[in-house]
């Protein structure tokens, strides 16, 4: 088991139906709320906004978090990803 230290996870998101969100790459859970959580990921602080949202699984060791309730927003404050996740979609 050679883990290699210092080394970025892969970031990855899947939401479906705006109500199960899977993420990977998650470093910690700076805040948490029924409307609001903020991670920080291996792209850069992520802005979860919504209603009822609760967090069903978190693994700091695999990187991985399950959120459950209504998401309507979604937004990276810094990182690779500066202008929000959809600003590549829209050129």
């Amino acid at each position: 088991m050679d883990k290699k230290p210092n080394m970025p996870k892969e970031h990855t998101m899947t939401l479906i139906n705006r109500s199960a969100m899977t993420l990977t790459g998650v470093l910690e859970v700076t805040s948490f709320t029924d409307s609001e959580i903020v991670l920080k990921t291996s792209c850069g602080d992520l802005l979860i906004r919504g209603s009822s949202l609760n967090i069903g699984k978190l693994n700091t060791d695999t990187g991985e978090l399950v959120i459950s309730g209504t998401v309507s927003l979604i937004k990276y404050s810094k990182g690779k990803d500066r202008g929000g996740v959809f600003e590549g979609l829209f050129r």
